[in-house]
């Protein structure tokens, strides 16, 4: 109903007059906003790829199978920053904003076994939007803003465990939750005359849902030459929420608050698979594909016609130093991908598609502990049809620090 009511004023008072992002694009105004797609900082250097990647040094934020191979305590937290330069043709204007993108602690309970524990949260979703639209409504002229803040995040538990040394399993439980603010301002053009108003409309959401990945690693047995490749398999199971909405009216002479009403929203279902290729030591090659059927996704009942399903494509490598390299410049990582992205918006019938380049270096700390950079150039949207176009900076920054917890020691 926030998208529908949105909607309707947008038509009645057009046309566009002006608009602006408060850090972000006014696509996030529709569903959920901007959905994250976040494995680590890694991945978002390697074109988002990694699902058929198996490592001990990072923890892989959506592929529990990844985390089998971990030996020691590690702690990963990092942030994000975006900057959006979008158009509709005629203006343009560029915003920016940092956000949290999360924090994930891995802890390995038996290494012989791959069981590893990990508990944390990352960013599920992102509304950030802030765009104004100019005409009249019932014969006064109005400035009309529409504004939204909030999103959704994941809380994760979950476990990993390898019953044979060539292959992984892993699931974890999922809780998502959020809060979304959808703010409409009236400023009428004529103040002294008229009075302006605000209605906002906060909308909170909690659910779980569950998340199963496999990984194997034994092509092997079937050719040598098939060795170095590795598979990931991964489904997040469609996630029930309850939505909580609060309305509020503030006007100049008085305010009003509606009572809460309760709704339901559905997360669908989504799915990915990844290939990887260990050229030698120091070459690596992941390539994934993900899909998540928003199609199919209901709003308290009614599914919006503003949503579609998704599909991303990512293709990455990495180029390793050195086994004996000792020098803080041999010891660097340097990533580059590639990745486009179906996104799940669809306005006024035109599908919304994503492409971008991405690039990354792994910086050493001390002892084990790194420092991960991702950087990002995307386009996304078209100026046809009324819509906009975006270009988008990203850049994330995340530190990885290990402990050898649990480690025994030989007694001299």
């Amino acid at each position: 109903m926030v998208l529908k009511n949105l909607l309707a004023a947008a038509i009645i008072l057009s046309p566009l007059v002006a608009y602006a992002g408060a850090g972000g694009s006014t696509y996030s105004l529709f569903g959920i906003g901007d959905i994250r797609y976040m494995p680590n900082a890694r991945s978002a250097g390697m074109g988002y790829s990694g699902l058929g990647l198996p490592s001990a040094n990072f923890i892989n934020g959506i592929q529990p199978a990844a985390w089998s191979r971990i030996s020691r305590v590690r702690f990963e937290t990092g942030i994000l920053h975006e900057g959006f330069k979008s158009t509709d043709g005629d203006k343009s204007i560029y915003l920016a904003n940092s956000s949290f993108a999360g924090a994930l602690l891995a802890i390995p309970i038996s290494t012989t076994n791959g069981i590893v524990t990990v508990l944390g949260f990352t960013q599920y979703s992102d509304v950030n939007y802030n765009y104004f639209l100019g005409g009249t409504l019932d014969g006064i002229q109005y400035e009309i803003n529409h504004s939204g803040n909030g999103g959704m995040s994941r809380g994760v538990a979950g476990l990993s465990f390898s019953p044979f040394s060539d292959l992984a399993v892993g699931a974890s439980f999922n809780y998502l939750f959020g809060l979304i603010d959808r703010t409409t301002t009236f400023s009428p053009v004529y103040r002294p005359v008229y009075a302006g108003g605000m209605i906002t409309k906060s909308t909170s959401m909690r659910g779980i849902n569950v998340t199963a990945g496999a990984m194997f690693n034994g092509f092997g047995r079937i050719a040598e030459s098939l060795q170095p490749f590795s598979l990931g398999l991964v489904v997040n199971t469609e996630g029930n929420l309850k939505t909580e909405q609060q309305t509020r009216f503030d006007y100049l002479t008085e305010a009003d608050t509606l009572p809460a009403t309760n709704g339901r929203m559905t997360i669908p279902l989504a799915y990915g698979v990844g290939l990887a290729y260990q050229a030698g030591d120091r070459y690596l090659i992941a390539a994934d594909y993900y899909a998540q059927q928003w199609g199919s996704a209901s709003f308290d009942g009614i599914e919006p016609t503003t949503l579609r399903d998704s599909y991303r494509i990512g293709l990455g490598g990495e180029l390793l130093p050195e086994r004996d390299a000792t020098g803080w410049f041999a010891r660097l990582v340097y990533r580059l991908g590639f990745y486009y992205n179906s996104t799940y918006y669809k306005i006024e019938g035109e599908p919304i598609n994503e492409w971008g380049i991405t690039g990354g270096i792994a910086i050493p700390l001390f002892g084990d502990a790194r420092l991960n950079t991702a950087f990002e150039y995307a386009k996304r949207g078209t100026t046809s049809s009324g819509l906009v176009k975006d270009k988008i900076f990203r850049m994330t920054i995340s530190v990885m620090l290990s402990e050898p917890w649990f480690q025994r020691y030989e007694e001299d």
